[in-house]
C-alpha cells in the first residue's frame, strides 16, 4: 500500500504558535508525487484528509483500502485519532491531560498516558542536547511577546517583564520517572507541547495504518510528514522544499528511500508581530527572553527510522538556534539538516553532510 499527499506550535526557547492556531500553516514541504505501494494494486491513490487540532490540515494517501475496513470507517478512525490527540495536548481546553498536569500540585508525581509521556520525554531529550534553547516551558515568554493567549503588546516588553517571565521557564524542573511513566512539576512551570504536536499527530496516524496492515504511505500534518515504501513504479518518494518567497516554486527536491522517514520544516517568515514598526519573530530564545534575530528563514530535518515528533522538535530547535549555531549542533548530533538563509541577494542554502544523500538533482 502506499500513500502520500496532504497538505506546519509554543516551544521552549522556541516558541511556535499554539496547537489550534493556524499560524504554523506555512508549509515549506509540498508533494511532487502521490505514492503507492506494492502490497495493494490500485492505479488511483485513495486520499484521507481533515483538520487536526482545530486548524491544521492533515492528509494521507494509500493505493487501496485494507480489506478489514471501509473508507468511511478508516476516515472516521483517522480523524478520531487526531481528535483524541487534541484531548491530550491542547492548551486551549482546561480539561485536557496536559492542562490537568499543568494544574497539578508541585512535587506530586502524575501518571500520564503513553502519548503525553512520550511527547514530554522527546522534548526533554532535545532540550538537553540544545542546552535549553528548545524548552517546552517557554509559554510565559511567548505570551509576553503576544504569540500566545495574551494580546500583542503595543510596546516592547521591559527588561523587568522579560526577567519575570524567564523566572517561570525551565525544562529542567520537569521530573521524569521512566519506570512508571510518571511526570512531576518540580516548580511552578507549565508545559506547552505545540512545537512537536504535528509530529505527535503523524506518529498516531501511522499507528492506525500499521494496525490495518498499510505499509507504504505518506502522512502529513501541516509541515510534518512521514513516508514509507515506494511509488508503484518502484521509484523513491520525492518532496519539495519551497522557496520562502510566496512563489510556490521548489528550492530543492528531496529523494526519500523506502525506509520509514520523518520530515519536518520550521520557519518564521510568515509568523511575526510588528511593534513600533519593527517585525518580531514568533520564535523566542529563552536564553535572551526575546525573539530570534538571525537570518534563518527555514530549516528542514529528515530523520530516517525515527519518530515524527522527534523530527518536529529538532526542526523547531534548530530554527531557533539559527544556521550558524544550529549547524554545529546538528552535525554533533547527527541530524540531517537543511537551512535556507536570507541574504542581500535572496536566499542561500546550508546543509549538513548527512543531509546530502536526500538531495535530488
Amino acid at each position: 500500500m502506499s500513500c502520500v499527499s496532504s497538505l506546519t506550535s509554543p516551544v521552549g526557547a522556541i516558541h511556535e504558535s499554539p496547537l489550534q492556531s493556524p499560524l504554523r500553516w506555512f508549509i515549506f514541504l509540498s508533494f511532487l508525487s502521490l505514492t503507492s505501494c506494492s502490497f495493494f494494486t490500485s492505479k488511483e491513490p485513495i486520499t484521507f484528509s481533515g483538520i487536526a487540532y482545530y486548524s491544521m490540515p492533515w492528509s494521507i494517501k494509500i493505493d487501496a483500502l485494507p480489506k478489514d475496513v471501509t473508507a468511511q470507517k478508516l476516515q472516521q478512525e483517522l480523524q478520531q485519532t487526531l481528535d483524541n490527540a487534541n484531548k491530550v495536548l491542547s492548551t486551549y481546553q482546561p480539561d485536557t491531560e496536559l492542562m490537568r498536569f499543568n494544574a497539578a500540585p508541585i512535587g506530586v508525581w502524575q501518571t500520564t498516558s503513553p502519548m503525553l509521556f512520550g511527547a514530554v520525554t522527546t522534548a526533554i531529550s532535545v532540550s538537553q542536547k540544545t542546552q535549553g534553547v528548545y524548552d517546552v516551558t517557554v509559554a510565559p515568554l511567548v505570551d509576553l511577546w503576544g504569540f500566545g493567549a495574551q494580546a500583542v503588546p503595543n510596546k516592547i516588553p521591559s527588561g523587568e517583564a522579560i526577567q519575570a517571565a524567564q523566572a517561570k521557564v525551565g525544562w529542567q524542573h520537569i521530573g521524569i520517572d521512566n519506570t512508571q511513566h510518571k511526570l512531576q512539576r518540580q516548580k511552578d512551570i507549565e508545559l506547552n507541547l505545540s512545537s512537536l504536536g504535528e509530529g505527535v499527530g503523524v506518529d498516531a496516524l501511522e499507528k492506525v495504518l500499521a494496525k490495518h496492515g498499510v505499509s507504504s504511505y505518506m502522512i502529513s500534518v501541516a509541515g510534518t510528514l512521514r513516508t514509507r515504501g515506494q511509488k508503484l513504479d518502484g521509484s523513491a518518494w520525492r518532496i519539495a522544499i519551497e522557496k520562502p518567497d510566496g512563489s510556490g516554486l521548489p528550492e530543492r527536491v528531496l529523494n526519500l528511500g523506502a525506509n520509514v522517514t520523518a520530515i519536518s520544516t520550521s520557519g518564521a517568515y510568515r509568523n511575526y508581530h510588528e511593534i513600533d514598526g519593527i517585525r518580531y519573530s514568533h520564535t523566542i530564545d529563552p536564553r535572551t527572553g526575546k525573539p530570534i534575530t538571525h537570518k534563518t528563514v527555514s530549516v528542514t530535518v529528515v530523520l530516517p527510522k525515527q519518530s515524527s515528533q522527534l523530527a518536529d522538535a529538532w526542526a523547531t530547535a534548530l530554527n531557533a538556534l539559527g544556521a550558524e549555531e544550529g549547524y554545529t549542533v546538528a552535525v554533533n548530533n547527527h541530524i540531517p539538516t537543511y537551512y535556507l538563509v536570507k541574504t542581500a541577494q535572496g536566499f542561500s542554502e546550508k546543509y549538513t553532510p548527512e543531509f546530502k544523500p536526500f538531495l535530488g538533482d
